[in-house]
């Protein structure tokens, strides 16, 4: 949750300005999609890590100035892609680390239940040990 929120406030910041337009038109930024503020911005990170139309949103924040406009900052075609990629591959790391933990969880605990089954199931066997009788005289 950590890397949500530094990348939602780096995200506000590099593309919090970006709009669409008849020029530069979005694919993946609208009005539910967008780092306009931190609230909208975690939300957009969400949609990135299910990865529901990342791409798009990538593209939509990859735009190349025009020359003279004064507003658009040049750093977006290469910061865009550092941005979107390490995010990504950092959460499949971790959602990924999830899976493989409640994998190994529910395999743990299907083991206990097994054994307590077993248990159940064999009734334990006593075994009482009674003492010999050694008689002295009839051994002879």
């Amino acid at each position: 949750m950590f890397f949500f929120f530094i990348y939602a406030a780096l995200g506000v910041e590099l593309f919090g300005k970006l709009e669409c337009s008849e020029d530069f038109p979005c694919l993946g930024l609208h009005r539910h999609t967008n780092f306009e503020n931190f609230g909208v911005a975690l939300l957009t990170l969400y949609k990135v890590c299910t990865g529901d139309n990342w791409s798009g949103i990538l593209k939509d924040t990859m735009r190349e100035c025009r020359v003279g406009d004064s507003d658009c900052p040049s750093y977006l075609f290469w910061a865009s892609p550092i941005f979107f990629i390490t995010f990504v591959v950092m959460v499949q790391f971790v959602l990924v680390n999830l899976v493989v933990a409640a994998i190994m969880q529910a395999l743990e605990d299907s083991a206990e239940e097994v054994k307590k089954d077993r248990l159940r199931l064999v009734p334990p066997v006593i075994v009482q040990h009674q003492p010999i009788q050694v008689n002295p005289e009839e051994s002879g």
